[in-house]
C-alpha cells in the first residue's frame, strides 16, 4: 500500500527561496559561548565519588578512600602544646594568646590541645613556698583557660617536685578543684632525675590516681652550657629525656607505678635508639664481657621484673618536632600503634615542623587515626564528647 500523499507531486516544480535566517547565520551560530569554550570545574574534575568507581576498578579504592578520610579532618589532639601566663612563662613567647593557638589549630586540623607551661619548672622546682605558689598561680591560669575554652583547651598541671607534701597537695588540688587531665614534669628537677627515690612518694600518688606525666626537657644543672656555642635545645632536650626514662626505669619507679601513664616528648627522644643498649646494661642482667656474668637477656632484675621493652613499650609517645623519618620509624620499631601521640610543642616551635613531615612517613589511615585522636581519647576519655 502506498501510503504517499497526494499532495507529495505537484504538477508545477516550485524552486525554493532560502530565507535571511539560513542565508545569514546568528552570532551565537557563528560564536561558541564562554560556556562552551571553557568547560566548568565539575567538567574538567572527576568528583569523589567517580574517583572512587575509577580506582575501584583497579583494585585500590579501599586504600585511597582510608587515607582520604584519614587526612580530610583529623580532628587532631595535641598533648604537646603550651601557654604563657604573665609571670612565670617564657620570655621569648609573652605574645602568645588563645587565639593565636586556635587559629593554628584550625589551620592544621587541630581540635585540642592538652596545655601546660614548663616555664613554671625553673621557680616550681626550688623547693620552697615561692616555687610551690609558682606551680600553683600557672595552674589556676591554665585552669581559666580550660573554663572559658572548654572544648578547645585542657591542662596539664605543674607540680614543685622538690617539695613532697606540697606536690602531693596539688596533685589533690589539681584534680578535684581544677579539674587537670594530667601533670607535666620536667626531665630534671634541676640537680636530680625523676627516678631518685625522692619522687617516688609523687608517683605513687599519681599511679593511684591513675593519671597521666608529660615529660618535658629541663635540662640539669649539670650539663648546661656543656658545649659553648650550641644550644641545650640542640641535642640536650632530648639526651636529658632519655636520662629521665632511664632513671625511672632502673630505679623502679615505672614498673612501681603501672597505671601511671607516661608521656615522652619528640618521638621518645633517644630512648628507642638507645633501647637496646638500655636493656643490656641494666644492673645484674648487663650482657657485656665486663663485671658479673648476664643472668638473663631481657633486662630483668627486681626493679624492673617484667623487663625492659615490658615497661618501654608501655610509655607513650608524642611526635612534636620529631616526625621526620628517623625518629619516627625508631619509635615505631619499638612501641606498637596504641602508643602514639600527636603533639607540636607550639608556641615555642612552629607546627610546620611537625605536620609537615608527617606524610613523608606514609603512615597507613589506620595509624594516622590512632596517632591523631584516637589514642588520646583512650587516655581521657571524655575527649570522645567533644
Amino acid at each position: 500500500m502506498d501510503f504517499t500523499s497526494k499532495h507529495s507531486h505537484s504538477k508545477h516544480n516550485h524552486r525554493h527561496t532560502p530565507t535571511r535566517r539560513e542565508l545569514f547565520p546568528t552570532r551565537r551560530e557563528l560564536f561558541p559561548t564562554r560556556r562552551e569554550l571553557f568547560p566548568t570545574r565539575r567538567e574538567l574534575f572527576p568528583t569523589r565519588r567517580e574517583l572512587f568507581q575509577w580506582f575501584a576498578a583497579a583494585g585500590v579504592a579501599g586504600l585511597l578512600g582510608e587515607n582520604l578520610s584519614a587526612q580530610a579532618n583529623p580532628r587532631r589532639v595535641d598533648v604537646h602544646h603550651h601557654f604563657q601566663p604573665p609571670v612565670n612563662g617564657n620570655a621569648g613567647l609573652q605574645w602568645w594568646t588563645p587565639e593565636k593557638s586556635f587559629e593554628m589549630m584550625d589551620k592544621y586540623g587541630i581540635a585540642f590541645a592538652m596545655m601546660s607551661n614548663p616555664g613554671a619548672s625553673a621557680v616550681a622546682y626550688d623547693g620552697t613556698q615561692k616555687g610551690n605558689d609558682a606551680a600553683r598561680r600557672s595552674n589556676e591560669f591554665g585552669a581559666n583557660l580550660t573554663v572559658k575554652y572548654p572544648k578547645r583547651i585542657g591542662l596539664f598541671a605543674a607540680l614543685p617536685m622538690n617539695d613532697t607534701d606540697a606536690a602531693l597537695k596539688e596533685i589533690e588540688y589539681s584534680l578535684d578543684t581544677l579539674k587537670a587531665d594530667g601533670f607535666q614534669i620536667g626531665s630534671s628537677t634541676g640537680d636530680k632525675w625523676p627516678g631518685d627515690p625522692q619522687y617516688l612518694p609523687i608517683f605513687q600518688e599519681i599511679h593511684r590516681r591513675k593519671a597521666s606525666v608529660f615529660i618535658h626537657p629541663y635540662v640539669n644543672k649539670c650539663c648546661k652550657t656543656l658545649m659553648p656555642g650550641i644550644p641545650e635545645s640542640v641535642v640536650e632536650y632530648d639526651f636529658d629525656s632519655t636520662r629521665c626514662i632511664t632513671s625511672m626505669l632502673y630505679n623502679g619507679t615505672l614498673s612501681a607505678c603501672p597505671d601511671m601513664k607516661v608521656i615522652v616528648n619528640h618521638s621518645g627522644a633517644a630512648v628507642p635508639m638507645l633501647a637496646g643498649r638500655i636493656k643490656d646494661r641494666v644492673p645484674g642482667a648487663q650482657t657485656s664481657n665486663f663485671g658479673t656474668p648476664k643472668t638473663n637477656s631481657d633486662g630483668i632484675n627486681a626493679k624492673i621484673p617484667k623487663g625492659v621493652f615490658y615497661e618501654l613499650r608501655k610509655l607513650y609517645y608524642e611526635c612534636a618536632h620529631a616526625a621526620y623519618t628517623f625518629p619516627l620509624a625508631a619509635m615505631m620499631k619499638l612501641a606498637p600503634p596504641t602508643q602514639y601521640l600527636f603533639g607540636t610543642d607550639y608556641p615555642a616551635e612552629p607546627m610546620e615542623s611537625t605536620v609537615d613531615h608527617l606524610p613523608e612517613n606514609g603512615l597507613s589511615a589506620e595509624i594516622q587515626r590512632a596517632m591523631n585522636r584516637e589514642n588520646a581519647e583512650r587516655l581521657y576519655p571524655r575527649l570522645k564528647n567533644l
